[in-house]
């Protein structure tokens, strides 16, 4: 046994975010399902000194993990014979947040323990809390499939308009339902049932708001506050692009900055990187919708780095490693020279087979904001394996101000397109 090097655990991963893992004095193993780690390059396998192999589908079920952590348990328990007990367990992704908390506390290992991790996971339990902390949250009621009908009808006539049924412990707006009102949503109900472990809340009208950052031992050390201009809803469910600018107001930034400081008291989430969302009412009201322990996805955390050098996912390690903090002195977003807004921009697949990407078309018209993008090459097969966001192309901007931004998304969004034909089956 190597004592001289400390043994840390990953829950999870993705080769993209490989350099952003603390490897250098420490014997790092990692826990991840067969698919991924069958995909894993052999130059990121042999930089982990275990790699324990998880019986966990690869779907976009984010409780999958969760329920292999038998699994997890008797994995570190070996890992621990050979390289020491662990001394931290990482995770940087929705789904393994809960299933690493769960392995801190069975092994005694600190870091953001089960009790917040699952109030950062279920949105109801979530909103409960927020709501007896004074935040406002959209009205909601937890349902599953043994929810009286009776019980329904009430919901029903509590809500005078739009409704939501969602799961609650997803993400990414996946298997959410918007119903015109409750007599749509009845209707539903009897020829469809309900599903276990759901909520239904009230419709917010409104913006969207995501709130992206880092918080050490209580205090926001960076905080950056975006509205979406296309969301995750719509995203999944028309195909629009998913697409967000930061806030160029200062009072607009020190009110989301208060909000988010309750919220992260509330979870007791002290030291961690978080992607929170709200609403923003046409009265100018915030409302709470949910909050993740983990970093933004889509390109928010790509775009942050680049724009104002603040490497989130980085800091969701050495967070998770209780090693210090990258950032520097604490600033807003607003004290960047020469940037006034941010934004980024992720274009949406339409096709849901794999495909090949044949022509790409609106570069030419690509806005000097742009500082830095990802697109696919000509020849490249889009869609060959799951993805929580398919896409065409990202892109990170920054501008003078939040309208500028806006206004260079939009123009991009409108021109850029790639076309694809679909891939053939080689025939055997």
């Amino acid at each position: 046994m190597d004592t001289t090097r400390s043994h840390v655990v990953h829950v999870g991963f993705a080769e993209q975010h490989i350099d952003s893992i603390e490897f250098g004095e420490h014997q790092v193993s990692l826990l991840v399902n067969r698919h991924l780690a069958e995909q894993m390059s052999p130059a990121a396998r042999q930089r982990f000194a275990r790699i324990g192999v998880l019986d966990v589908p690869h779907t976009l079920d984010f409780d999958a993990y969760d329920r292999a952590l038998d699994q997890m348990i008797e994995l570190v328990e070996e890992f621990a014979a050979e390289l020491g007990p662990p001394t931290a367990v990482v995770a940087m992704y929705e789904q393994v947040t809960l299933p690493a908390a769960r392995l801190r506390d069975h092994f005694g290992v600190p870091g953001v323990d089960t009790e917040t991790a699952l109030l950062c996971r279920d949105k109801v339990r979530m909103k409960e809390v927020m709501r007896s902390n004074g935040i406002r949250v959209p009205a909601f009621w937890a349902v599953d499939a043994s929810t009286p009908y009776a019980d329904l009808e009430k919901i029903a006539a509590a809500v005078p308009g739009r409704l939501v049924l969602k799961p609650q412990r997803q993400a990414g707006s996946f298997g959410i339902m918007v119903f015109r009102d409750g007599t749509e949503f009845l209707a539903h109900a009897r020829d469809h049932g309900i599903p276990d472990d759901h909520e239904v809340e009230e419709f917010i009208d409104g913006d969207v708001c995501h709130v992206d950052g880092v918080v050490r031992d209580g205090e926001i050390r960076f905080l950056s506050a975006s509205r979406y201009i296309g969301d995750c809803l719509t995203f999944q469910n028309s195909e629009q692009h998913l697409s967000g600018v930061t806030f160029d107001d200062a009072s607009t930034l020190a009110r989301i900055t208060d909000l988010t400081a309750l919220v992260l008291k509330s979870l007791r989430l002290h030291t961690s990187t978080f992607h929170l969302e709200l609403f923003r009412t046409p009265d100018d009201e915030l409302i709470f919708l949910e909050i993740g322990n983990r970093f933004g996805g889509a390109y928010i955390s790509d775009s942050i780095r680049a724009v104002y050098g603040v490497d989130l996912v980085r800091e969701s390690v050495l967070a998770c490693m209780g090693l210090p903090s990258e950032v520097g002195a604490v600033t807003s977003i607003l004290d960047h020279e020469g940037v006034g807004a941010s934004g980024w921009l992720y274009t949406a697949l339409p096709e849901s087979e794999p495909c090949v990407v044949k022509r790409i078309r609106g570069l030419d018209v690509c806005p000097d904001s742009v500082v830095l993008s990802e697109i696919p090459d000509i020849g490249q097969t889009l869609n060959d394996d799951i993805a929580v966001f398919p896409n065409t192309g990202k892109f990170a901007l920054a501008g003078a101000s939040s309208a500028e931004v806006e206004r260079d998304i939009r123009r991009l969004a409108a021109a850029y397109a790639v076309e694809t034909t679909p891939r053939r089956t080689p025939h055997i």
